[in-house]
C-alpha cells in the first residue's frame, strides 16, 4: 500500500519557521509596511505593495524599474490584489527555504533574506550578521559552506576588519551560488 502523496499546501504546512526566523520575518514585513504612505496600512500592518519594495531597494542603493518591482510582487501575490499580505509573505518564505529545485521565484525572497540578516539596517551585512539565521536553517554541518558562498574565502578585509557586503554584492553571490547548484544538478543528470 503506497503512502498518499501530499499536496503543495500540506508540504508547506510542514515547513518549520524557527523563532529567530519568525522575529526577523516580522521585522522585515513591518519595515516594508512602514514605508507606506497609506495610513490604513500602518494602522493594520497587513499589506505592502510595489511602492514600498521600490523604496527599500532605493535605500539599499539597488533601485529597480517599476516594472521589475511589480514583477517581484506578482511572483508572490496569491490573490492578485497587487499587494503582499502577511500570509503571502510567509508562504513565499516557506516555498523558497524548502525549494529543492531552484525554480521557485526568488527576487523578493532574496531581498527579504538580506534584510533579515541586516538587523541594524546598516544596508550591508557581515558574517556575524548571518551566522544565527544560517545556523538555524542549515545546521552546523553546512554553516561554513553557506558563509563561503556569501562572503567568499576571505571573511576579513586586508586591514583585519570584518568584511561587509551590500545588497548588490549579496545578489551577485546568491546568483553565482544558484548557477553552481544548477550546473551540478545538470552534470549529475548527464551521467
Amino acid at each position: 500500500m503506497s503512502e498518499k502523496k501530499k499536496s503543495p499546501d500540506e508540504l508547506l504546512e510542514e515547513v518549520t519557521i524557527h523563532q529567530v526566523e519568525r522575529e526577523a520575518l516580522d521585522r522585515v514585513f513591518s519595515t516594508f509596511v512602514s514605508k507606506s504612505e497609506d495610513p490604513r496600512a500602518l494602522d493594520n500592518c497587513v499589506k505592502f505593495g510595489w511602492q514600498e519594495v521600490y523604496q527599500v531597494l532605493k535605500e539599499l542603493g539597488s533601485p529597480m524599474s517599476k516594472q521589475d518591482v511589480q514583477l517581484m510582487i506578482w511572483e508572490v501575490d496569491e490573490d492578485l490584489d497587487t499587494y503582499v499580505s502577511k500570509e503571502e509573505f510567509e508562504i513565499m518564505y516557506k516555498r523558497c527555504v524548502s525549494d529543492k529545485t531552484g525554480l521557485e521565484p526568488r527576487k523578493l525572497f532574496n531581498l527579504v533574506q538580506f534584510m533579515m540578516f541586516d538587523k541594524n539596517n546598516l544596508k550591508s551585512i557581515t558574517v556575524e550578521d548571518t551566522l544565527e539565521l544560517i545556523y538555524v536553517r542549515y545546521g552546523m554541518e553546512h554553516l561554513e559552506k553557506e558563509i563561503q558562498a556569501l562572503f567568499g574565502a576571505d571573511e576579513k578585509q586586508p586591514d583585519g576588519t570584518e568584511k561587509r557586503i551590500t545588497f548588490a554584492q549579496y545578489l551577485e553571490q546568491i546568483n553565482a551560488k544558484n548557477i553552481q547548484k544548477r550546473k551540478k544538478k545538470a552534470s549529475r543528470r548527464g551521467k
